[in-house]
């Protein structure tokens, strides 16, 4: 009875793995009721091992899946599925270009930065964090650091701030 039940799981794997190579869901159907019908078996010749049986199943099954994986990406459709090439901020692919003449730029607190908020550079609104501290509105900041659309303040007289 375990022989069988051990066949029923190791073939039911196989379809499930399967699956990922000619997908339609037939093959991952059956392998989930294959596996199903073979643990039951299982647990049926020897149920003192019932909790290790099911177990063992959720680890075969993510087992399966794994590799599943693992030979979808081997395939031509799979190749399909993924990015070949890279696209580097050397060669002009970024999200939003860095303003860094804003660096060094004084500016006021147009809401509170806790620790994000707006500032105000002459009379262009930016959105900003503080370096980690609160700051009040109307305070008076510096730009310490600008990545992307992230631009990062202090204030500019710490000896007048709280």
């Amino acid at each position: 009875m375990i022989g069988w039940a051990l066949i029923l799981i190791l073939f039911g794997a196989m379809l499930i793995v399967a699956e990922f190579i000619v997908p339609g869901g037939i093959c991952g159907v059956f392998g989930v009721t294959l596996m199903c019908v073979g643990g039951y078996m299982a647990i049926q010749a020897a149920p003192a091992y019932t909790l290790l049986i099911i177990i063992g199943e959720l680890f075969a099954l993510m087992g399966c899946v794994v590799a599943g994986m693992y030979l979808l990406s081997r395939t031509r459709a799979g190749k399909w599925l993924r990015l070949e090439t890279t696209q580097r901020a050397e060669d002009g692919w970024v999200n939003e270009t860095s303003d860094t003449a804003l660096i060094g730029i004084e500016g006021v607190v147009y809401s509170a930065l806790r620790p994000a908020g707006a500032i105000e550079i002459g009379n262009r609104r930016i959105d900003a964090v503080s370096d980690g501290s609160f700051i009040e509105k109307g305070a008076r900041v510096r730009v310490i650091e600008v990545a992307g659309n992230r631009v990062v303040v202090e204030v500019a007289n710490p000896q007048t701030h709280p």
